[in-house]
């Protein structure tokens, strides 16, 4: 398992998981969105949390997370996020 830090890419480990991973979201007092991208550069925002959540997400090679809709390098307060790579079978 991976704590995010906001602004700074991480790159999972899809060569040992199933494509699929676990992201865990501990609300604090900022929105935490996260964004995904193919290359590393150009990015989609995938999903906003405003509440703590637990949830399954399809593995891009590349996350980020922010705590803004429209800058991928915003900080996320006291809000905090973990990602684990689910293992394949």
């Amino acid at each position: 398992m991976t704590k995010l830090v906001a602004g700074t890419n991480f790159v999972p480990r899809l060569s040992s998981s199933s494509g699929q991973g676990i992201v865990q979201v501990d609300y604090g007092n900022t929105t935490v969105y996260l964004w995904g991208s193919i290359e590393g550069s150009h990015w989609t925002l995938i999903e906003s949390f405003t509440a703590d959540t637990i949830k399954e997400v399809v593995l891009t090679p590349f996350f980020v997370v922010s705590g803004s809709a429209s800058d991928q390098t915003t900080g996320i307060g006291t809000s905090q996020v973990w990602i684990s790579e689910t293992r394949g079978g």
